[in-house]
Protein backbone atom coordinates (compact mmCIF):
# COMPACT_ATOMS: atom_id res chain seq x y z
CA UNK A 1 0.00 0.00 0.00
CA UNK A 2 1.04 3.18 -0.99
CA UNK A 3 1.22 6.21 0.91
CA UNK A 4 -1.86 8.07 -1.30
CA UNK A 5 -3.83 5.12 0.06
CA UNK A 6 -2.34 5.12 3.67
CA UNK A 7 -0.59 8.25 4.92
CA UNK A 8 0.40 6.70 8.03
CA UNK A 9 2.85 4.74 5.22
CA UNK A 10 5.47 7.71 5.98
CA UNK A 11 5.48 7.22 9.77
CA UNK A 12 5.23 3.51 9.96
CA UNK A 13 8.73 3.20 8.85
CA UNK A 14 9.91 6.40 9.71
CA UNK A 15 13.50 7.69 9.13
CA UNK A 16 15.74 8.24 12.29
CA UNK A 17 14.27 12.20 12.87
CA UNK A 18 16.83 15.41 13.47
CA UNK A 19 17.41 15.91 17.60
CA UNK A 20 14.39 18.83 17.31
CA UNK A 21 12.07 16.82 15.34
CA UNK A 22 12.20 13.79 17.81
CA UNK A 23 12.05 16.03 20.90
CA UNK A 24 8.99 17.56 19.96
CA UNK A 25 7.51 13.75 18.80
CA UNK A 26 8.17 13.09 22.00
CA UNK A 27 7.18 16.20 23.94
CA UNK A 28 3.47 16.67 22.07
CA UNK A 29 2.95 12.51 22.87
CA UNK A 30 3.52 12.74 26.24
CA UNK A 31 1.00 15.75 26.42
CA UNK A 32 -1.61 13.45 24.61
CA UNK A 33 -4.81 12.85 26.59
CA UNK A 34 -5.79 9.89 24.33
CA UNK A 35 -2.32 8.79 24.67
CA UNK A 36 -2.69 5.08 25.74
CA UNK A 37 -1.23 3.08 28.74
CA UNK A 38 1.35 1.16 26.56
CA UNK A 39 2.48 4.29 25.08
CA UNK A 40 3.09 6.37 27.92
CA UNK A 41 5.57 3.25 28.64
CA UNK A 42 7.18 3.41 25.70
CA UNK A 43 8.01 7.07 26.52
CA UNK A 44 9.28 6.23 29.77
CA UNK A 45 11.08 3.27 28.05
CA UNK A 46 12.73 5.47 25.47
CA UNK A 47 14.25 7.96 28.27
CA UNK A 48 11.82 10.26 27.76
CA UNK A 49 11.26 12.42 30.91
CA UNK A 50 9.71 15.27 30.38
CA UNK A 51 8.33 16.93 32.97
CA UNK A 52 5.46 17.87 30.99
CA UNK A 53 4.61 14.05 31.16
CA UNK A 54 6.05 13.07 34.23
CA UNK A 55 3.88 15.73 36.35
CA UNK A 56 0.18 14.83 34.33
CA UNK A 57 -2.60 14.44 36.62
CA UNK A 58 -3.82 11.84 34.74
CA UNK A 59 -1.12 9.16 34.91
CA UNK A 60 -2.24 5.31 34.61
CA UNK A 61 -1.93 3.54 37.72
CA UNK A 62 0.80 1.48 36.13
CA UNK A 63 2.81 3.84 34.51
CA UNK A 64 3.13 5.00 38.31
CA UNK A 65 4.28 1.92 38.92
CA UNK A 66 6.88 1.75 36.18
CA UNK A 67 8.09 5.13 37.55
CA UNK A 68 8.60 4.03 41.14
CA UNK A 69 10.95 0.96 39.72
CA UNK A 70 12.89 2.95 37.31
CA UNK A 71 16.69 2.95 38.34
CA UNK A 72 16.62 6.46 37.63
CA UNK A 73 16.72 9.06 40.06
CA UNK A 74 14.93 11.48 37.84
CA UNK A 75 12.44 9.80 36.79
CA UNK A 76 11.14 8.92 40.16
CA UNK A 77 12.28 12.23 41.29
CA UNK A 78 9.64 14.00 39.15
CA UNK A 79 6.97 12.08 39.96
CA UNK A 80 7.64 12.69 43.80
CA UNK A 81 7.11 16.28 43.37
CA UNK A 82 3.59 15.62 41.26
CA UNK A 83 2.10 14.33 44.15
CA UNK A 84 0.71 11.23 42.20
CA UNK A 85 2.09 8.52 43.95
CA UNK A 86 0.18 6.69 46.17
CA UNK A 87 0.81 5.74 49.99
CA UNK A 88 1.74 1.87 48.35
CA UNK A 89 4.19 3.39 45.56
CA UNK A 90 6.11 5.49 48.54
CA UNK A 91 6.66 2.61 50.45
CA UNK A 92 8.07 0.45 47.27
CA UNK A 93 9.84 3.98 46.15
CA UNK A 94 11.99 4.05 49.70
CA UNK A 95 12.08 0.37 49.92
CA UNK A 96 14.06 0.13 46.50
CA UNK A 97 15.96 3.25 46.86
CA UNK A 98 17.70 2.80 50.50
CA UNK A 99 20.87 2.10 48.87
CA UNK A 100 21.19 5.06 46.67
CA UNK A 101 19.79 7.50 48.78
CA UNK A 102 21.84 9.67 51.49
CA UNK A 103 20.53 9.06 55.07
CA UNK A 104 19.27 12.35 55.15
CA UNK A 105 17.62 12.24 51.96
CA UNK A 106 15.80 9.41 52.74
CA UNK A 107 14.80 10.38 56.37
CA UNK A 108 13.28 13.29 54.71
CA UNK A 109 11.32 10.95 51.82
CA UNK A 110 10.17 8.81 54.92
CA UNK A 111 9.11 11.78 56.62
CA UNK A 112 7.05 13.10 53.44
CA UNK A 113 5.44 9.72 52.88
CA UNK A 114 3.77 9.89 56.33
CA UNK A 115 2.65 13.29 55.85
CA UNK A 116 1.46 12.17 52.42
CA UNK A 117 -0.65 9.80 54.09
CA UNK A 118 -2.16 11.93 56.69
CA UNK A 119 -2.38 15.55 55.69
CA UNK A 120 -5.27 17.52 54.52
CA UNK A 121 -3.86 20.13 52.09
CA UNK A 122 -3.87 23.81 53.15
CA UNK A 123 -6.50 25.95 50.80
CA UNK A 124 -4.85 27.60 47.91
CA UNK A 125 -4.24 31.47 48.60
CA UNK A 126 -3.91 30.65 52.37
CA UNK A 127 -0.87 32.19 54.55
CA UNK A 128 0.84 29.38 56.77
CA UNK A 129 0.44 29.51 60.50
CA UNK A 130 2.93 30.98 62.73
CA UNK A 131 5.24 27.76 64.03
CA UNK A 132 5.23 29.56 67.54
CA UNK A 133 2.25 28.72 69.27
CA UNK A 134 -0.16 30.65 67.49
CA UNK A 135 -3.78 30.47 68.68
CA UNK A 136 -7.09 31.61 66.80
CA UNK A 137 -9.66 34.09 67.91
CA UNK A 138 -12.34 32.30 69.80
CA UNK A 139 -14.09 35.46 70.72
CA UNK A 140 -15.83 38.54 68.65
CA UNK A 141 -13.90 40.38 71.07
CA UNK A 142 -10.87 38.86 70.34
CA UNK A 143 -11.69 38.91 66.41
CA UNK A 144 -12.11 42.56 66.84
CA UNK A 145 -9.32 43.17 68.76
CA UNK A 146 -6.97 40.91 66.12
CA UNK A 147 -8.66 42.75 63.50
CA UNK A 148 -7.75 46.47 64.61
CA UNK A 149 -3.90 45.29 64.58
CA UNK A 150 -3.97 44.57 60.86
CA UNK A 151 -2.71 47.67 58.79
CA UNK A 152 -5.30 49.76 57.15
CA UNK A 153 -3.59 50.21 54.33
CA UNK A 154 -3.76 48.45 50.77
CA UNK A 155 -1.84 45.10 50.61
CA UNK A 156 -0.15 44.25 48.41
CA UNK A 157 -1.57 41.30 45.36
CA UNK A 158 -1.26 39.01 45.46
CA UNK A 159 -2.74 38.56 48.84
CA UNK A 160 -2.35 35.28 50.93
CA UNK A 161 -5.29 35.09 53.61
CA UNK A 162 -4.67 36.07 57.17
CA UNK A 163 -3.66 32.57 59.02
CA UNK A 164 -6.00 33.39 61.52
CA UNK A 165 -8.91 34.78 59.33
CA UNK A 166 -8.73 31.26 57.51
CA UNK A 167 -9.06 29.35 61.04
CA UNK A 168 -12.34 30.75 61.32
CA UNK A 169 -13.32 29.91 57.79
CA UNK A 170 -16.07 27.48 59.66
CA UNK A 171 -17.72 30.14 61.71
CA UNK A 172 -20.37 31.75 59.81
CA UNK A 173 -20.53 34.20 62.74
CA UNK A 174 -17.03 35.11 62.62
CA UNK A 175 -17.19 35.50 58.77
CA UNK A 176 -20.06 37.94 59.16
CA UNK A 177 -18.28 40.01 61.62
CA UNK A 178 -15.46 40.30 59.54
CA UNK A 179 -16.73 40.70 55.69
CA UNK A 180 -17.06 44.15 56.20
CA UNK A 181 -14.04 45.25 58.01
CA UNK A 182 -12.90 48.83 56.24
CA UNK A 183 -9.56 46.70 55.90
CA UNK A 184 -8.77 45.37 52.35
CA UNK A 185 -6.13 42.27 53.69
CA UNK A 186 -9.46 41.32 55.96
CA UNK A 187 -11.79 41.44 53.38
CA UNK A 188 -9.89 39.41 50.88
CA UNK A 189 -8.53 37.14 53.24
CA UNK A 190 -12.72 36.11 54.34
CA UNK A 191 -13.17 35.85 50.11
CA UNK A 192 -10.51 32.93 50.38
CA UNK A 193 -13.20 31.01 52.12
CA UNK A 194 -14.12 27.39 50.44
CA UNK A 195 -17.76 28.14 51.91
CA UNK A 196 -19.34 31.36 52.96
CA UNK A 197 -22.73 32.06 54.31
CA UNK A 198 -25.03 33.56 51.33
CA UNK A 199 -25.25 36.74 53.55
CA UNK A 200 -21.07 37.72 53.68
CA UNK A 201 -21.28 36.31 49.80
CA UNK A 202 -23.75 38.46 48.51
CA UNK A 203 -21.50 41.48 50.44
CA UNK A 204 -18.57 40.21 49.28
CA UNK A 205 -19.91 39.87 45.74
CA UNK A 206 -20.36 43.42 45.10
CA UNK A 207 -17.47 45.12 47.42
CA UNK A 208 -15.36 47.88 45.93
CA UNK A 209 -12.46 46.35 45.86
CA UNK A 210 -11.61 44.25 42.44
CA UNK A 211 -9.18 41.69 44.58
CA UNK A 212 -11.98 40.97 46.70
CA UNK A 213 -14.39 40.05 44.02
CA UNK A 214 -11.44 38.12 42.06
CA UNK A 215 -10.84 36.11 44.67
CA UNK A 216 -14.58 34.95 45.57
CA UNK A 217 -14.62 33.21 42.31
CA UNK A 218 -11.66 31.84 42.49
CA UNK A 219 -11.57 30.18 46.24
CA UNK A 220 -15.79 30.42 47.17
CA UNK A 221 -17.77 27.31 45.69
CA UNK A 222 -20.24 29.67 46.60
CA UNK A 223 -19.45 32.80 44.56
CA UNK A 224 -22.89 33.83 42.43
CA UNK A 225 -22.72 32.95 38.71
CA UNK A 226 -23.43 36.49 37.36
CA UNK A 227 -19.84 38.41 39.60
CA UNK A 228 -18.41 34.73 37.36
CA UNK A 229 -19.78 35.72 34.50
CA UNK A 230 -18.50 39.56 34.54
CA UNK A 231 -15.23 38.46 35.63
CA UNK A 232 -15.12 36.39 32.21
CA UNK A 233 -16.24 39.03 30.22
CA UNK A 234 -14.02 41.24 32.24
CA UNK A 235 -11.09 38.73 30.64
CA UNK A 236 -10.05 37.06 33.53
CA UNK A 237 -8.43 33.81 32.55
CA UNK A 238 -7.52 32.56 36.16
CA UNK A 239 -3.87 32.69 37.42
CA UNK A 240 -1.23 29.65 38.25
CA UNK A 241 -2.56 28.94 41.65
CA UNK A 242 -6.73 28.82 40.13
CA UNK A 243 -6.19 28.05 36.66
CA UNK A 244 -9.24 28.09 34.28
CA UNK A 245 -11.15 30.38 36.85
CA UNK A 246 -13.87 31.84 36.23
CA UNK A 247 -15.08 29.42 33.62
CA UNK A 248 -14.45 26.17 35.18
CA UNK A 249 -15.99 27.11 38.95
CA UNK A 250 -18.78 25.17 39.90
CA UNK A 251 -21.18 27.88 39.45
CA UNK A 252 -20.45 29.31 36.19
CA UNK A 253 -23.60 29.46 33.35
CA UNK A 254 -23.71 25.80 31.88
CA UNK A 255 -26.92 26.62 30.05
CA UNK A 256 -28.80 29.27 28.26
CA UNK A 257 -25.80 30.44 27.46
CA UNK A 258 -27.11 30.36 23.48
CA UNK A 259 -28.44 33.82 23.97
CA UNK A 260 -25.18 35.51 23.43
CA UNK A 261 -24.35 33.76 19.97
CA UNK A 262 -24.52 36.86 18.37
CA UNK A 263 -23.52 39.22 21.40
CA UNK A 264 -21.16 41.92 20.57
CA UNK A 265 -18.62 41.43 23.22
CA UNK A 266 -16.59 38.50 22.19
CA UNK A 267 -15.64 36.82 25.34
CA UNK A 268 -19.53 36.22 25.88
CA UNK A 269 -19.85 34.77 22.37
CA UNK A 270 -18.12 32.21 22.27
CA UNK A 271 -19.61 31.15 25.68
CA UNK A 272 -22.32 30.65 23.23
CA UNK A 273 -20.81 26.91 21.93
CA UNK A 274 -21.07 25.42 25.87
CA UNK A 275 -24.44 25.57 26.04
CA UNK A 276 -24.80 21.74 25.35
CA UNK A 277 -28.08 22.91 22.79
CA UNK A 278 -25.22 24.73 20.72
CA UNK A 279 -25.97 23.13 17.07
CA UNK A 280 -22.93 22.45 14.87
CA UNK A 281 -24.08 24.95 12.14
CA UNK A 282 -22.63 27.47 15.25
CA UNK A 283 -19.34 25.86 15.61
CA UNK A 284 -18.45 26.10 11.60
CA UNK A 285 -20.16 30.04 11.91
CA UNK A 286 -18.12 30.68 14.93
CA UNK A 287 -14.66 29.17 13.34
CA UNK A 288 -14.59 32.20 10.77
CA UNK A 289 -15.70 34.86 13.42
CA UNK A 290 -12.90 37.97 13.19
CA UNK A 291 -11.92 37.24 16.78
CA UNK A 292 -9.19 35.26 17.34
CA UNK A 293 -10.22 34.24 20.68
CA UNK A 294 -13.92 32.91 19.67
CA UNK A 295 -12.12 31.09 16.44
CA UNK A 296 -9.71 29.35 19.48
CA UNK A 297 -13.10 28.26 20.95
CA UNK A 298 -14.33 26.95 17.99
CA UNK A 299 -11.58 25.63 17.39
CA UNK A 300 -11.77 23.07 20.13
CA UNK A 301 -15.23 21.86 18.86
CA UNK A 302 -15.10 18.54 17.79
CA UNK A 303 -17.89 18.49 14.94
CA UNK A 304 -15.82 20.85 12.75
CA UNK A 305 -15.55 20.01 9.23
CA UNK A 306 -12.55 18.69 7.70
CA UNK A 307 -12.61 21.45 5.76
CA UNK A 308 -13.38 23.95 8.26
CA UNK A 309 -9.95 22.41 10.21
CA UNK A 310 -8.05 22.92 7.53
CA UNK A 311 -8.56 26.81 6.50
CA UNK A 312 -7.51 26.66 10.93
CA UNK A 313 -4.50 25.69 9.92
CA UNK A 314 -3.37 28.52 8.44
CA UNK A 315 -5.17 31.10 10.58
CA UNK A 316 -3.49 34.14 11.61
CA UNK A 317 -3.62 33.42 15.20
CA UNK A 318 -1.08 31.10 16.81
CA UNK A 319 -3.39 29.61 19.55
CA UNK A 320 -6.04 29.10 16.80
CA UNK A 321 -3.08 27.11 14.42
CA UNK A 322 -2.30 25.43 17.61
CA UNK A 323 -5.69 23.74 18.26
CA UNK A 324 -6.39 23.01 14.82
CA UNK A 325 -2.94 20.77 14.73
CA UNK A 326 -4.92 18.99 17.60
CA UNK A 327 -8.55 18.42 15.99
CA UNK A 328 -9.04 14.96 15.44
CA UNK A 329 -10.82 15.76 11.81
CA UNK A 330 -7.59 17.26 10.36
CA UNK A 331 -7.21 14.79 7.95
CA UNK A 332 -4.69 12.45 8.17
CA UNK A 333 -2.05 13.51 4.97
CA UNK A 334 -2.02 16.85 6.76
CA UNK A 335 -1.71 15.41 9.74
CA UNK A 336 1.43 13.48 8.58
CA UNK A 337 3.22 16.52 6.95
CA UNK A 338 2.88 18.51 10.18
CA UNK A 339 4.72 15.64 12.33
CA UNK A 340 7.42 15.81 10.00
CA UNK A 341 7.74 19.78 10.50
CA UNK A 342 9.70 20.47 13.59
CA UNK A 343 7.68 23.65 13.88
CA UNK A 344 4.47 21.70 13.76
CA UNK A 345 5.27 18.54 15.11
CA UNK A 346 4.64 18.77 18.84
CA UNK A 347 0.84 19.75 18.53
CA UNK A 348 0.37 17.32 16.25
CA UNK A 349 1.82 14.49 17.68
CA UNK A 350 -0.93 15.36 20.30
CA UNK A 351 -3.32 14.84 18.09
CA UNK A 352 -6.03 12.02 19.13
CA UNK A 353 -6.14 11.26 15.64
CA UNK A 354 -2.78 9.64 15.07
CA UNK A 355 -2.93 6.12 15.90
CA UNK A 356 -1.28 3.69 18.14
CA UNK A 357 1.23 2.16 16.80
CA UNK A 358 2.29 5.15 14.56
CA UNK A 359 3.06 6.70 17.84
CA UNK A 360 4.88 3.70 19.05
CA UNK A 361 7.26 3.67 15.90
CA UNK A 362 7.71 7.59 16.26
CA UNK A 363 9.28 6.79 19.96
CA UNK A 364 11.64 3.83 18.66
CA UNK A 365 12.47 6.45 16.07
CA UNK A 366 13.00 8.81 18.34
CA UNK A 367 15.16 7.08 20.56
CA UNK A 368 17.56 6.35 18.04
CA UNK A 369 20.80 7.80 17.86
CA UNK A 370 20.95 10.20 14.85
CA UNK A 371 23.97 9.57 12.44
Amino acid sequence: MDHQQDPWAALLHPPVPSARLGREWLHGIGLSAAAPEDVLLALLDAGHWHSTFLMRTNLPPAVLDAVVASPHRRVWGQAVDSGQLSAAQWERLLTARAGQLEHTLLTELAADAAAHRERVPRPRGIEPAPETDARPPATPAEIAALADAVPDTDPPVPTSALWWVAALFDDPDAMRQLADSPRLWIRRSVARAPRLPADVVELLARDEDFAVRLFLTESCDDAPSWLLLDLWADGWNGTFSFPGRPRNHPNFPRADLLRFADDPHPRLRMLALDDPAAPAALAERLAHDPDPEVRSRAAEDPRLAPATVVALTADPSPNVRRLAHRHPALPPALLVTLLQDPATAAEAAANPAVPAAVLHRMIAAAAEPAE
